[in-house]
């Protein structure tokens, strides 16, 4: 039987004993109802995982110490996902399976036809919620990583990001399988650009394209969205990983 799980940032480890608090304490305490002697493991989101005894429960604590630890090497290609920023549960949905896809980062990107406009203070509290979702994400299928996060990007702005492979899914003529468009040496790095509910727009795809974007096709069937993003991330993973 796996144990039950919490996240710990990378910052807040300190030798053999570790504290969580906050919501991740609430929910140990509160929800879990653990009580000092439990084992329990405690990740950090970037590979590092440790089996701990529970030492110390209180209303807004729990300290634990270090009884083994592991650290996952992180995979050999970092897959960073671009994906429009689109309406909000479909956005959560897509969040959390890129978390169980292995996406090693995400960058919700503002297109013209994006449909969501958030002001600062909107995105400072989407981006707290959405990174909770991937957080309960890794929890529960218990992967050691969880995606760097990022704040909305203008499109232009997503079009600079450095990858050794830029793949952009499109309707456009003359356009490969995933599979063709990937080279004989597996890149380090590919970067995915995902277009919002009623795709690109064809100057949008221009620039993508001028942009070293290659154009690849998901098959057939037009997918929504949030659909193109976990395919091609599960492609992806079949072939690089």
């Amino acid at each position: 039987m796996s144990l039950s799980r919490f996240h710990l940032p990378p910052a807040a480890w300190a030798g053999p004993h570790l504290s969580l608090t906050g919501d991740e304490a609430a929910h140990c305490s509160r929800v879990m109802r653990k009580q000092p002697g439990d084992s329990i493991e405690i990740f950090d989101g970037r590979g590092r995982v440790a089996v701990c005894e529970i030492t110390h429960v209180s209303k807004s604590e729990v300290q634990a110490s270090i009884t083994s630890e592991t650290r996952v090497a992180p995979f050999q290609t970092a897959i960073h996902l671009l994906p429009a920023l689109i309406k909000a549960e479909p956005f959560e949905w897509l969040l959390e399976k890129a978390v169980e896809l292995g996406a090693s980062s995400i960058q919700p990107v503002i297109t013209e036809r994006t449909v969501i406009h958030l002001d600062a203070a909107q995105t400072e509290k989407k981006l707290a919620k959405w990174y909770r979702h991937m957080i309960e994400s890794a929890k529960q299928c218990h992967t050691p990583f969880v995606p760097e996060l990022k704040a909305p990007a203008p499109f232009s702005k997503a079009l600079s990001v450095s990858a050794g492979l830029k793949l952009i899914p499109a309707l456009s003529e003359h356009i490969r399988t995933l599979k063709q468009a990937l080279p004989e040496v597996k890149p380090a790095t590919v970067a995915v650009l995902i277009g919002p509910e009623g795709d690109f727009t064809p100057d949008e795809e221009a620039q993508a394209f001028a942009a070293g974007f290659t154009p690849i096709t998901l098959g057939p069937l037009i997918l929504r969205a949030e659909t193109a993003a976990i395919a091609t991330l599960a492609i992806l993973g079949h072939e690089l990983r």
